[in-house]
């Protein structure tokens, strides 16, 4: 079918390449033999820099599709070739596939079919199985489907679902950006713009840009919206092609390191290169929980800054809960208030990685919240203060909280009990507050008793 020249792009897709040709042309390949016809999507693909003249075959590889090849003279990293290649896209959807996403025949119509009902979510994911050497034959002959096991254990899958063949119910699509990975998601382009697009702050490092750049969406529309979609027969294959794994990871936990930095909240602070479904399975309770705890005035600190301040060791105290403004705190005072706005001292944090120095607070102080933190997080949560303060207080009002743990008299007790191998904990009922168990690492104890 030939291309109608005058006929609007309805789906552009953009497609970054660096040195992956031979990937490249299986990819532009798939595209020609698509259910959705060649006049209703274009694509763009940019050349980030270095040696052009393996690309001599493009041109024939996207014949009969409305191809635009643009060529960067430099390496700008894969943030700045997506961004130059949606600035070149003339169509209101967006679609971002990597050089190596091999499609399936009605990819393209399926991302299209989902975007023309305007109450769907802004942005759609679909499927990328894993493959070896041993599958390529049929990309090399063309064939529209690769023979592909659908378990990662098999040697194929979906590398965001681990062993599964495929995510199961809806509730991880709260925290849809953790699994959207550009080698195939769609999203309107009013959307993609008014969150400024790719950041090019990541320069040639890898991995992680298109994630954030998807939490900029999800932020923009909403924390507690459903603003992503999944399609498991919106299908590519991840063709193999040559990994730096070591310099790859590298790369990883250097920008993690950077986007936890540039966002104090909790969405970042679980994020990672390894289990996803846990991870968003965390992001999707906490969200919630802090949700509620503002909208019920729940977790208040006030009443522990009056009851409890004048037993602590220092004024350099970590807040945990709600209703800092009104609580009376000095100027500056570091707070996890997830009822006010994050910022340089005020984050969204559970406390697994606060962007805080080691020795640097004379308490740490958690009103209520600690309740909602699975077990290991609670673990996670008393070491990490532990490393930051001199004490670690667990202060427990007695609201009945839609939480994990209700501290019972018996139940708080048996926590102070395990939590003896770390701690030298006290367990003390202050009038007006309730129970609080405060917690001593053990080397700080006897540095105190020295």
């Amino acid at each position: 079918m030939s291309v109608e020249p005058d006929r609007a792009a309805e789906l552009s897709v953009v497609i970054p390449t660096h040195a992956d040709a031979p990937c490249l042309e299986l990819t532009l390949r798939s595209l020609r033999r698509q259910t959705l016809a060649p006049d209703r999507f274009e694509v763009i693909v940019v050349r980030d820099g270095g040696d052009g003249s393996q690309y001599s075959g493009i041109a024939d590889a996207g014949k009969g599709l409305r191809l635009h090849f643009v060529e960067l003279p430099e390496r700008g990293g894969r943030a700045a070739a997506r961004n130059e290649g949606a600035r070149r896209a003339t169509s209101p959807l967006l679609l971002f596939l990597d050089a190596d996403s091999y499609a399936t025949p009605d990819l393209l119509r399926r991302h299209l079919d989902h975007h023309r009902d305007p109450s769907a979510p802004a942005v759609l994911m679909g499927r990328r199985d894993e493959t070896g050497i041993e599958h390529v034959h049929a990309a090399l002959a063309d064939e529209s489907t690769m023979p592909v096991p659908r378990l990662r254990g098999r040697g194929g899958g979906d590398m965001r679902f681990g062993t599964e063949e495929g995510p199961s119910g809806d509730e991880w699509l709260l925290a849809g950006w953790l699994f959207c990975f550009t080698h195939n998601a769609s999203v309107r382009r009013d959307v993609f713009e008014a969150v400024g697009g790719f950041d090019e702050g990541f320069g040639l490092r890898w991995g992680l840009e298109d994630m954030e750049l998807f939490y900029r969406v999800h932020a923009h529309l909403g924390v507690l919206d459903r603003n992503f979609a999944y399609d498991d027969l919106a299908a590519v294959y991840h063709l193999p092609h040559h990994r730096n794994v070591i310099q790859n990871w590298n790369d990883f936990m250097d920008n993690l390191d950077r986007v936890a930095l540039k966002y104090p909240v909790v969405e970042w602070e679980f994020a990672g290169p390894v289990d996803v479904a846990r991870a968003a399975e965390r992001v999707v309770h906490y969200r919630r929980a802090m949700d509620e705890c503002v909208r019920r005035s729940w977790c208040r600190i006030g009443p522990a800054v009056e009851r409890l301040g004048d037993r602590l060791p220092g004024d350099r105290v970590l807040w945990v809960g709600t209703g800092s403004a009104a609580a009376g705190l000095p100027e500056g005072a570091l707070t996890y208030d997830y009822g006010a706005p994050a910022g340089p001292t005020n984050f969204h944090l559970v406390g697994i990685r606060p962007p805080i120095a080691p020795d640097s607070l004379d308490a740490v102080v958690s009103v209520d919240f600690w309740r909602y933190l699975y077990w290991e997080d609670l673990c996670q949560f008393v070491n990490v203060a532990g490393g930051l303060a001199t004490e670690v207080h667990l202060v427990s009002t007695g609201t009945d909280l839609s939480a994990r743990f209700d501290p019972d008299p018996a139940s708080l007790g048996y926590l102070g009990r395990v939590l003896g191998a770390a701690f030298e904990t006290t367990l003390t009922e202050i009038d007006g507050l309730g129970p609080v168990l405060r917690l001593r690492p053990h080397h700080r104890a006897a540095v105190a008793a020295g």
